[in-house]
């Protein structure tokens, strides 16, 4: 599990982070963007991490609107399937739940490894929304590795994140 981000795709994509930030996620969604970006201090002790969605110059969401120490607002967990894995971050924003995920497994023809991921959105604990990352597995540092060493703590919710069906290739 610990070299999630080693399958992150080095190719440029999309993002809403500024020049000065860290990509954690950018992927391109449809005509959107969503991104998790990060202050270049992050640490542990002291920077920001922020969720973006919209488009350049035009965003939609942005949480928590304030720059805020990504403990304070953001759950993670990890995804174990056969033949691959992912990592997944979580807020809440009212009633609605919101949960980037980056995961990869034998989903494609014949067992082959595929890539899913996306923004998954629930409200009052119902699947509301799904936002498909496209062209694959989005730019950025998201996994385990890097959620440990900004001081994230795993999700103690008994019922984690299960990618829903709407992402799976049919």
């Amino acid at each position: 599990m610990a070299a999630l981000a080693a399958w992150m795709s080095p190719a440029a994509a999309e993002t809403l982070c500024k020049g000065d930030e860290r990509v954690v996620f950018s992927c391109s969604a449809a005509a959107r963007i969503a991104s998790i970006c990060a202050s270049s201090d992050l640490s542990r002790t002291q920077g920001y991490m922020q969720y973006r969605f919209g488009r350049q110059g035009n965003l939609e969401l942005v949480y928590p609107e304030a720059p805020t120490p990504p403990g304070d607002v953001f759950q993670s967990g990890f995804l174990m399937f056969s033949g691959g894995g992912g990592a997944w971050l979580r807020f809440h924003k009212g009633s609605f739940a919101y949960t980037i995920f980056s995961a990869t497994g034998k989903w494609g023809v014949g067992g082959a490894a595929m890539d899913v991921a996306g923004v998954a959105v629930r409200n009052d604990g119902k699947d509301l929304a799904g936002v498909s990352c496209r062209g694959g597995v989005p730019e950025g540092e998201f996994g385990p590795d890097y959620f440990e060493q900004i001081g994230l703590k795993v999700s103690d919710d008994p019922d984690g994140f299960e990618i829903p069906a709407s992402f799976m290739p049919k």
